[in-house]
């Protein structure tokens, strides 16, 4: 099953940012309707009319990211009205903490949504670093343990300052980048960084 994770932002909703997110490196991203979500142009991108998803969003326990998390639902509905889609929402609830415990409980909740036969897509935008980080771990987790596990696409959405424009980045490249890191360092590959270099050019 296609599954769409990513986090609820802890920003309040009066300050989060409403606009069209223009795609960068990937044409599939291109969406016409206003989002405060970069996750949305993922969802619209990779799903076909009828398609059944699954959307799992970590939510921490706190007003902000609660709010936002139901905007997120309404934006998700609608969009699921238009392209006649099966979604079915899965919510991770986790304190409102950046201690490691708070860490472990979520790579904990996300890996028991992984299944064999999964695509993954990912939307890392918000959060705190180290929740990044978890939901990085979780896709590695995914395609590594699970079987026929795949990544569809990774991405990261902003705003950039120097135009005032919200941008969104297809960033799946550098997991594959860190997968073939891994895969050379267990094969003790001669001369790793010279041959990345030339993967790079």
């Amino acid at each position: 099953m296609k599954k769409f994770i990513s986090i609820s932002p802890h920003q309040p909703p009066t300050r989060f940012e409403k606009g069209i997110y223009e795609n960068v490196d990937n044409e599939k991203l291109n969406f016409d309707t206003m989002t405060s979500f970069p996750i949305m142009p993922v969802i619209n991108g990779y799903t076909v009319d009828g398609e059944e998803i699954e959307v799992i969003t970590v939510v921490s326990d706190y007003g902000n990211a609660e709010e936002n998390y139901k905007t997120l639902i309404e934006e998700i509905n609608a969009l699921a009205v238009k392209k006649n889609l099966k979604v079915t929402f899965k919510k991770i609830s986790i304190p409102y903490s950046q201690d490691i415990d708070t860490q472990l409980e979520m790579f904990s909740k996300l890996i028991d949504c992984m299944a064999d036969e999964d695509k993954l897509f990912c939307d890392i935008s918000f959060g705190t670093k180290v929740m990044s980080q978890i939901l990085t771990m979780t896709l590695n987790y995914g395609y590594r343990i699970k079987n026929n596990v795949s990544l569809g696409c990774i991405v990261y959405g902003g705003k950039n300052f120097t135009n005032n424009r919200l941008e969104i980045y297809d960033i799946t490249s550098l997991n594959y980048m860190d997968e073939i890191v891994r895969v050379m360092a267990e094969n003790q590959i001669a001369n790793p960084a010279e041959r990345i270099k030339e993967m790079l050019k």
